[in-house]
């Protein structure tokens, strides 16, 4: 299939929300609310033309919590059809935008009126990435376990409300539209 035929096939955010279970809807309402779009933000994303977003994730991804509240916030105010595939249903999507090797989601792809790629973003932003580089040594010798570092990133979730993942957005959009 192409990119074009999983956006087909993808879900709705309101079909995927109904996925989750009470306590991942209750994190994702969260951080839905917390959600604020700076309108310079959007106006490129809504500018753009036929734009749409197709995002690869699952229902337990801890950063897609955070992350696809504000990628679906973005679309929403930026009028962009946005999509949901679940990653574990459909491994030849995912096998094409593989992270360090590994199936790391969310992924965040962005599709032109054809349906072929423009850009595409994730698993996570750059500071939630940093954070967990930061620990890499110390997980691996054992002196932190990985759900002190998921705390870590959880909590910079909670005070960037979403910022990081729009901004990287709008940047992997600007560097598209000079190409």
């Amino acid at each position: 299939m192409d990119l074009h035929d999983f956006f087909g096939i993808g879900l709705t955010p309101d079909a995927y929300t109904k996925l989750l279970d009470d306590k991942q809807r209750d994190l994702h309402v969260l951080y839905e609310r917390r959600m604020a779009v700076d309108k310079q933000v959007i106006e490129p994303f809504r500018s753009f033309g036929a734009l749409r977003i197709l995002v690869v994730t699952e229902p337990w991804c801890g950063d897609s919590l955070a992350i696809l509240p504000a990628i679906a916030k973005l679309c929403e105010h930026a009028g962009i059809p946005l999509r949901v595939v679940l990653r574990d249903e459909h491994p030849e999507l995912i096998d094409r935008y593989l992270t360090n090797g590994g199936r790391s989601i969310p992924i965040a792809i962005a599709l032109d009126g054809e349906g072929l790629e423009i850009f595409h973003w994730g698993p996570r932003p750059a500071p939630a990435q940093a954070i967990f580089e930061s620990h890499r040594p110390e997980l691996a010798a054992g002196r932190i376990e990985k759900l002190e570092i998921h705390k870590k990133v959880r909590a910079f979730y909670a005070r960037d409300n979403g910022q990081a993942v729009v901004r990287e957005l709008a940047v992997k959009l600007a560097g598209a539209m000079e190409e």
